[in-house]
């Protein structure tokens, strides 16, 4: 699995905003701070959890796991969190054409969509 830059930066910027996670095997992470030395075979810095209490093991805890690490969301992890969020159907399909006209990756235009729905659900708190 391969992640774009943008995907990246995108994912973080959701963990700085509150993205809730449950950290479980078959989750893809971004390591923030170069926690793990071994080298990745996805791309630098981009790791799969194969075992949940080895890599809070490795993070110092779990909750030090979702701290140093950047979780990212596969399209269907964006879909389904989109889905538990309320996000009305068709304004996925609005952000999925935005994508085609603007020439992003579906996964893109998900993380944006899902920044904007942590954002309203955060000023709507507020």
């Amino acid at each position: 699995m391969r992640f774009t830059e943008r995907e990246i930066q995108l994912a973080t910027r959701m963990r700085g905003a509150g993205l809730f996670w449950q950290p479980h095997a078959g989750q893809y992470v971004f390591d923030i701070d170069g926690l793990l030395k071994a080298p990745s075979p996805f791309q630098a810095g981009v790791h799969l959890i194969s075992s949940t209490n080895a890599m809070a093991s490795l993070a110092g805890g779990s909750d030090s796991l979702q701290e140093r690490f950047a979780w990212l969301p596969t399209w269907h992890d964006a879909r389904a969190w989109l889905h538990e969020n309320d996000v009305n159907p068709q304004a996925v399909v609005n952000a999925l054409q935005r994508a085609i006209d603007d020439e992003l990756t579906d996964l893109e235009a998900m993380y944006e969509l899902m920044l904007e729905t942590m954002d309203s659900a955060a000023s709507g708190k507020e």
